[in-house]
């Protein structure tokens, strides 16, 4: 398929793109952070709030080395910043480096602003500096960036300014979504990143993609068919059964397969929802590269965006009206 060979070639012929972090970097390093993070600080309490950690990391996660072996894993969240005393001490008694350091407060933030998207409250710039960046404020827009990116990559929620007098932000689904998984899986963790990711893939595959195809692109994120996540829960579950149920996939048996196989493509939901333009920004991002990066799929982004465009201004377009594959 011209497309698999399109997403090959941009994947390992191509370098990321500068001002980018490299091919999947982003959610490996919002995964290694979890698990640093949840297995070395306790949550803090505040009067008025209480930040605790979103994700238990598992019980048993795999070993000395599991927290540095993730690939592009989208893995989890992030664990709560311990008080004052005991930072005091860690930074003593830890010699950080920069990067280090900026992934902590990156983690911790990340962990803030999940823990504001379930409560459906704005975070304030105030409470950001209070709880997390402390002493850095140097630091701020970088760790304030990166946290927005992976939250944007590995759950697919979105931070957008609320109140710019108090310096205030909103957590909210990906544009155009309505649904966020919250009430399916092992915990009350946003899915969207996941399924954007999983249409994504569709798209790339030419619109339909095998079990095989989706199966070994979940390998990148550490997700086996077979084996339970300690975010997602069953996959095989949410991919077949969720999302299936919610309209954002079809799930079928393969055109003329012998033996039998079966396929997914975007449901109605999707096509509502969203934009192959949106889903293959959303690709990039995650890859740390450029949407014309793939050229085809990029020209028929394009060309969905001009007819919907031409749809809108005649009064038509319902519901998947979008849709031109089966």
């Amino acid at each position: 398929m011209p497309h698999d060979k399109e997403q090959q070639q941009c994947s390992h012929d191509k370098g990321p793109q500068q001002g980018h972090e490299p091919q999947g970097q982003v959610a490996a390093q919002g995964s290694q952070a979890v698990e640093e993070t949840l297995s070395s600080l306790n949550p803090v309490a505040t009067s008025s709030m209480q930040v605790v950690p979103v994700v238990e990391a598992p019980e048993n996660p795999g070993g000395p080395h599991s927290a540095s072996s993730s690939s592009t894993g989208i893995h989890g969240a992030c664990g709560g910043e311990c008080d004052e005393s005991s930072s005091s001490e860690e930074d003593e008694s830890t010699p950080y480096t920069i990067e280090a350091l900026l992934d902590k407060k990156v983690s911790f933030l990340m962990n803030l602003m999940l823990l504001h998207y379930r409560q459906k409250e704005p975070l304030s710039k105030e409470d950001m500096m209070k709880f997390v960046i402390r002493e850095y404020e140097i630091l701020y827009s970088a760790i304030f960036k990166k946290a927005c990116l992976r939250l944007e990559v590995i759950f697919g929620l979105e931070v957008k300014e609320v109140d710019a007098t108090n310096h205030c932000f909103g957590i909210f689904i990906k544009e155009g979504f309505t649904y966020d998984g919250m009430q399916c899986g092992e915990v009350g963790i946003p899915k969207t990143g996941l399924l954007i990711f999983l249409l994504g893939v569709i798209f790339m595959k030419g619109h339909r993609a095998t079990e095989e195809h989706i199966w070994e692109a979940m390998k990148e994120m550490e997700i086996c068919c077979c084996k339970k996540h300690f975010i997602f829960g069953n996959p095989k579950q949410l991919f077949t059964d969720e999302f299936v149920k919610e309209g954002y996939l079809k799930y079928q048996k393969g055109p003329d397969s012998h033996p039998e196989k079966y396929e997914f493509l975007w449901g109605p939901r999707a096509y509502a929802e969203t934009t192959k333009m949106k889903v293959l920004e959303f690709m990039a991002k995650v890859r740390g590269t450029d949407p014309t990066d793939f050229p085809s799929l990029y020209e028929e982004a394009q060309l969905e965006e001009q007819e919907r465009a031409l749809s809108q201004a005649s009064g038509h377009g319902g519901y998947g009206s979008a849709s031109t594959e089966c």
